[in-house]
C-alpha cells in the first residue's frame, strides 16, 4: 500500500542547512520561512493555550473546592489538640460540639507542666545548679516567662468575666481570661528559682476538643483513693473545680517532698470548659510551689486530676522529676 503526501508534507520533510549554532538558535525563535514562534504556528499555539486553559481551569476548579470544604469544616488550632477519633465524624463534631456524649469516660484527659527543658541525654528534670549550665535557674526563669506570653497576648479577644462555676455555654464565642496574677509569686519571674529556692511549676490542662467534667463538689461521693487534705477541701468549699493533686511517687520521695502549695486553688475553674477550638483559647493553669525540698536528692512528683468521668487508673497521670543541687 503506498502513501501519498501533498507537497507541503515533503517541504517540511526536507532537511535544513545547518547555519551554525547561533543563526541556529535564532531561526528556532523565529523562522520566517515558515512563520513558527519556536517551532510552533500560530494555529498550534493556539490549540496549545486553549488546552492548558482547559486543563489548569478544571485543576483550578478542584483544588477551589476542596480548599473551601476543608476551610469550612476544619477550625483554625494554633496548636495540637486530642479529638475523640472513631466515636464520631468529623463534620458533626466541629459543626456541633453537644453532639459527643456527656457521659464519656476517658482515661486521660491530658495535662502537663511547665518548665519543661530537655537535657542531655535525660529525660526533662528540672534540675536547679548554679554549677551546671544546663541547671541554672535563669534557664527555667525564662521557659516560664516564655509560656506566659500566650497568657497576656490578645487579652482583647477573650473574655474577662465569666461565669464563675459554670461550664462555658455554647453561645458564648469567646474563650475566657486567665489572670497570671492570680498565680501570685508563681505567676512572676523569679518564679521561686532564687535564693531561698522554693521553685514554683505550674500545671496546665491540656486541650481535649468538646470534652466536659463531671465534677465533685461538697455533696459528692468522693474517691477513696483522692488525698485526704482535697477531701477535706472539696467538703468545705463552694467552688466548682476540676480537682487536682501532688505527691510523692512513693514513700521515699514523699517523705523528702515537703509541703506543696496549690495557687490559687488546687484545681482548674470549670468556666475553662469545654474547650471548642478557639483560636485565642488558653489553658487554665494551677501553680503548685515547693516549700521545703529535701536538696540533694532527685524526686519523682506525681499528679492526678479528679472527675468523675475519668478513670482513676492504679498509675499516675502525669509525672516528672525535681532535684535541687547545694
Amino acid at each position: 500500500m503506498i502513501i501519498l503526501h501533498d507537497e507541503t508534507y515533503y517541504k517540511r520533510r526536507k532537511p535544513q542547512p545547518d547555519l551554525g549554532p547561533l543563526k541556529n538558535f535564532c531561526k528556532f525563535i523565529w523562522n520566517n520561512e515558515k512563520k513558527t514562534l519556536f517551532d510552533r504556528t500560530a494555529k498550534e499555539w493556539g490549540e496549545v493555550v486553549i488546552f492548558y486553559f482547559f486543563f489548569f481551569g478544571v485543576l483550578g476548579s478542584i483544588f477551589a473546592l476542596q480548599m473551601h470544604l476543608s476551610l469550612q469544616y476544619i477550625k483554625d488550632f494554633k496548636k495540637p489538640f486530642f479529638t475523640y477519633s472513631g466515636l464520631v465524624n468529623v463534620r458533626s463534631l466541629l459543626e456541633d460540639l453537644r453532639l459527643l456524649p456527656t457521659s464519656l469516660i476517658v482515661e486521660n484527659p491530658g495535662i502537663g507542666y511547665k518548665p519543661n527543658i530537655p537535657l542531655p541525654l535525660t529525660s526533662p528534670i528540672i534540675w536547679i545548679s548554679e554549677t551546671n549550665k544546663n541547671a541554672r535557674s535563669k534557664r527555667y526563669v525564662q521557659a516560664l516567662t516564655d509560656f506566659l506570653k500566650d497568657y497576656t497576648m490578645n487579652s482583647s479577644q477573650r473574655e474577662l468575666k465569666c461565669s464563675e462555676g459554670q461550664l462555658r455555654p455554647y453561645s458564648k464565642l469567646k474563650p475566657c481570661f486567665f489572670d497570671v496574677k492570680s498565680l501570685g509569686t508563681c505567676g512572676k519571674a523569679p518564679y521561686g528559682y532564687t535564693i531561698p529556692i522554693e521553685p514554683c511549676v505550674l500545671i496546665k490542662f491540656n486541650k481535649r476538643l468538646g470534652w466536659i467534667p463531671r465534677y465533685y463538689n461538697r455533696s459528692s461521693v468522693l474517691p477513696h483513693t483522692m488525698p485526704n487534705f482535697l477531701k477535706r477541701i472539696i467538703k468545705k468549699s463552694d467552688k466548682v473545680y476540676i480537682w487536682l493533686s501532688c505527691n510523692g511517687a512513693d514513700n521515699i520521695d514523699k517523705e523528702h517532698i515537703g509541703k506543696i502549695e496549690y495557687i490559687p486553688n488546687p484545681g482548674f475553674p470549670i468556666e475553662y470548659f469545654p474547650f471548642r477550638g478557639q483560636k485565642d483559647y488558653v489553658s487554665p493553669v494551677v501553680a503548685i510551689k515547693f516549700k521545703n525540698l529535701t536538696t540533694n536528692r532527685l524526686l519523682t512528683v506525681e499528679c492526678i486530676v479528679w472527675t468523675s468521668n475519668v478513670i482513676q487508673p492504679t498509675s499516675y497521670y502525669m509525672d516528672f522529676q525535681i532535684i535541687i543541687e547545694k
